[in-house]
């Protein structure tokens, strides 16, 4: 089975700062408003850090930044919550479980903590999927 080249790979910080600007969404955000989130959530980082990690971000095309009051940028997402997950997830699976999702599910139902109310919604899902391919 051949995966596509996941389109980004974040970091760990570069991940905390995007969910900062995907959790203000809709608004735009500027450095200074990221550092005082992170603060506000016990991740104190410097400001130069987070401007730093946002160029990346910008380069890497997750984020897009205009001219905003003063000096300062404001920041968007240029790639969704869901959009990340999913190419975070393809990368995930292709570089650890060689694109075959069985391996996955199956660790994490023998080692993960899984609530019955979610393997039931799972469940659904998969029988959801499987009445659409016989469809098809």
């Amino acid at each position: 089975m051949s995966h596509p080249e996941p389109k980004k790979r974040l970091t760990d910080l570069e991940l905390e700062i995007m969910q900062v600007v995907w959790d203000a969404h809709p608004d735009a955000l500027t450095v200074r408003d990221v550092v005082d989130r992170l603060a506000s959530d016990g991740h104190e980082l410097a400001y130069t850090t987070v401007q730093t990690m946002m160029t990346i971000l910008k380069k890497k095309g997750v984020l897009c930044s205009r001219p905003g009051p003063g000096r300062a940028h404001e920041y968007r997402a240029e790639v969704t919550r869901s959009e990340a997950r999913s190419s975070m997830t393809e990368d995930f699976l292709v570089r650890l479980f060689r694109g075959d999702a069985q391996p996955l599910l199956a660790h994490l139902l023998e080692h993960e903590s899984v609530q019955r109310e979610e393997l039931e919604e799972l469940k659904r899902k998969i029988e959801t999927q499987l009445s659409d391919e016989e469809e098809a």
